[in-house]
């Protein structure tokens, strides 16, 4: 076979161990990498995070879990290229057989034979040699299912458990991080969620975008909130607050990770540091009022937070630490506009959530709330009111490559279910 299946041998761990390494800086110990999906090979800065948390280029030794994916040998393959050009050895990156889909570019190899993988009793020995466990995207339902079926931990994981308590790292992308939370966003869009609300069928991969909020129980590694993924490019926040309202008791607090970008958490700290060409979404429900309404989904007083650009979070104090090098916006705007055009559609100017709260309300002297709408036309939809009060707070930095590296904290959301009608208007034929 082309590619490399490894139980590890003592003789290649004492090998690898024996190698010269310059005095790396010092490090917090261990950590989670959770990648919001499409991590690009030019996103250095994700990439060497990793690289440097697991031991650094000489140290490193990673194992890759390719349960979720549909490909689970293409897929491995790049990203082991993206770790030799970051600096590793091939033989530093190692596909651990767990999956349950066969791959169409291996037609030698059947992968759906590794399903019971996480039962490998020596699988799971040899990841005392290992500094890192990277899980491929795909279906997150997968991982659990291999990994943790019928809520029972199998011995690859259990391992995995333990490489990250002695200082290891727990990475994963897209459903490698869907799965890092107790509570597990599953399947479902924002739509549906705020519409119907959730579900307990699950059809495949293609529920992961349209329908009801399916949650199950993830690996539990993050024990501070809920995590989401692919956050910006699919408009997840929605069904994000429903997650967290739901289980606003033990789990209050939602992170969306966007794609290309990642959620480090350091658990030494207890904080969580946003990297990447995109940022992360805090969507904290503890002081939010679910008001009971026969016309749809309404809750107020959710708080709504951005971190990019080595912003951090102290998961534990709720506290927002920009990245020094970020000025404060509040009390010295950009922009002085009243009732700024808040369009929704192709044509609505800061679309996206994060510009959205960061450039036309918090960096926005002439206002202290926008309002946005999700609707299908006619019938119900949401009227999304974004407030800015004496708690919110924002920051900007050019940075170059990121272009306007904003941030902005503790925006007042409330969802209120509203009513529309649109009347399309014929020409004057006089």
């Amino acid at each position: 076979m082309k590619y490399q299946i490894l139980i590890l041998s003592a003789c290649l761990a004492i090998t690898a161990c024996s190698k010269k390494e310059p005095e790396p800086r010092a490090v917090e110990k261990g950590a989670l990498v959770m990648v919001g999906g499409s991590l690009s090979t030019s996103n250095a800065e994700v990439y060497q995070r990793f690289i440097e948390l697991a031991g650094g280029p000489i140290q490193a030794r990673i194992a890759v879990i390719p349960a979720a994916s549909g490909q689970p040998v293409r897929y491995y393959k790049q990203f082991k290229q993206d770790m030799v050009h970051y600096g590793l050895n091939e033989d530093q990156v190692t596909l651990f057989p767990i999956a349950v889909k066969d791959d169409r570019s291996t037609p030698d190899v059947d992968e759906s034979t590794w399903a019971q993988g996480g039962f490998n009793e020596e699988l799971a020995a040899s990841l005392d040699h290992y500094t890192a466990v990277w899980f491929l995207g795909g279906d997150q339902l997968n991982i659990t299912k291999t990994l943790a079926p019928e809520h029972q931990a199998t011995p690859v994981l259990q391992a995995i458990q333990a490489l990250y308590k002695r200082g290891g790292v727990v990475a994963g992308t897209s459903a490698g991080a869907a799965m890092m939370s107790d509570i597990m966003v599953a399947a479902g869009d924002s739509w549906n969620a705020l519409t119907v609300g959730t579900t307990d069928s699950y059809a495949g991969m293609q529920d992961q975008e349209n329908g009801p909020l399916l949650l199950r129980s993830g690996l539990g590694f993050f024990r501070d909130g809920i995590i989401d993924q692919h956050f910006d490019r699919k408009a997840r926040f929605g069904r994000l607050v429903v997650a967290t309202q739901l289980h606003r008791e033990f789990y209050p607090v939602g992170y969306g990770i966007d794609e290309d970008a990642a959620l480090v958490y350091y658990p030494e700290s207890q904080e969580i540091e946003a990297l990447g060409y995109g940022g992360v979404t805090i969507i904290d429900v503890r002081d939010a009022n679910k008001i009971s309404n026969p016309h749809g989904y309404h809750i107020e007083g959710v708080r709504i937070s951005f971190i990019q650009g080595a912003d951090r979070y102290h998961v534990k104090e709720h506290r927002f630490i920009p990245n020094p090098l970020k000025s404060a916006t509040v009390g010295a705007e950009y922009l002085d506009i009243a009732g700024p055009v808040v369009a929704s559609g192709v044509f609505s100017r800061n679309s996206r959530l994060k510009d959205l709260i960061g450039f036309d309300l918090v960096d926005n002297k002439g206002t202290d709330e926008v309002v946005s709408y999700l609707h299908q036309g006619e019938g119900l939809g949401f009227t999304l009111r974004f407030r800015q009060d004496e708690r919110t707070q924002g920051y900007w930095e050019y940075l170059d490559g990121m272009k306007d590296n904003s941030s902005a904290a503790f925006v007042r959301l409330d969802i209120i279910p509203s009513r529309f009608s649109i009347t399309e208007l014929q020409p004057d034929n006089r």
